[in-house]
């Protein structure tokens, strides 16, 4: 029997999630919006890889309480997969991944972390494997069941998350492109408010981005950004001679020394050392010294 074999290259839903990191790269380095194009050429409406994305999200979205819903609504989405025209949807990639290619290093693209790789690949198993004639039972079987396992509430899901977990949910459950502008206005909202990203907090969202699942790399960053930041208040507030100023230092201080670097860092970690490098980067405006 032929086994199915995952293809990153054939992967719809995977080139989209990279391509979304991409521009989200791009939209914090105020770079070349190349990512971007190829996403409003490939996935605009109407095209046949965009109905296929749609399908992928819905899988990846959409929960039931039994393994027998889960498996019916697969069935369902299968059916639908049927209706796409298969010769198009190739064509569509083939074309897809020669523009990434054109645009980017395609190994160092490939390569970039997806925290929902299992569930990518195996909807791209079922799917390839409906259209092969001649395929490995077992195999598709696997893909099946760690996708009823996804979708079915019995599997698992835990009702008592806390409301920050609960609001990560959520946010990941959007479809991928209001991720995106969520994820946009977030950075346009924060530069409004606090002038402009400097480089040490585009540096931490950068590598807070493009290490979403490789926590020990991240957290060796994060930990010596955490000391270089703290020695760095601590030179200040011994030059600082406005009383409120040393308050705000001293409780910052404090706040950042807290910090526990556990297993993975919270967005609450992240957002402490964001402020504190616009604490440093105020005071040296007023000081009038560079940052």
């Amino acid at each position: 029997m032929k086994k199915i074999k995952h293809s990153k290259f054939k992967n719809t839903g995977f080139l989209f999630e990279l391509l979304t990191r991409q521009i989200t790269l791009e939209v914090i380095n105020g770079t070349e919006e190349k990512a971007k194009n190829i996403m409003a050429e490939f996935y605009g409406k109407g095209s046949e890889i965009s109905k296929e994305l749609r399908l992928f999200n819905l899988l990846i979205n959409e929960k039931y309480s039994t393994d027998t819903k889960a498996e019916k609504f697969i069935s369902a989405i299968l059916e639908a997969h049927g209706k796409i025209e298969y010769k198009k949807l190739q064509r569509e990639k083939y074309n897809l991944i020669k523009s990434i290619k054109e645009n980017f290093e395609i190994n160092n693209f490939l390569s970039s972390p997806v925290t929902n790789y299992k569930i990518l690949a195996s909807i791209h198993k079922l799917f390839e494997g409906k259209k092969l004639d001649v395929l490995n039972v077992k195999d598709v079987f696997n893909a099946k069941e760690t996708l009823v396992e996804h979708i079915s509430a019995s599997n698992g899901n835990k009702s008592n998350t806390s409301k920050t977990d609960k609001l990560v949910e959520d946010y990941k459950k959007q479809e991928k492109d209001l991720r995106l502008l969520t994820y946009k206005i977030l950075v346009e909202t924060f530069n409004k408010k606090y002038t402009s990203l400097d480089d040490s907090q585009k540096g931490l969202l950068r590598e807070y981005i493009n290490n979403v699942t490789n926590t020990s790399k991240f957290n060796e960053y994060f930990e010596s950004e955490l000391i270089k930041t703290i020695t760095e208040l601590h030179t200040m507030y011994k030059g600082i001679k406005d009383k409120i100023t040393k308050i705000k230092l001293r409780e910052t201080i404090n706040v950042l020394k807290k910090q526990k670097i556990g297993k993975k860092i919270t967005d609450s970690q992240v957002s402490a050392l964001m402020m504190s490098y616009e604490l440093i980067k105020e005071i040296k405006n007023v000081n009038g010294t560079k940052s």
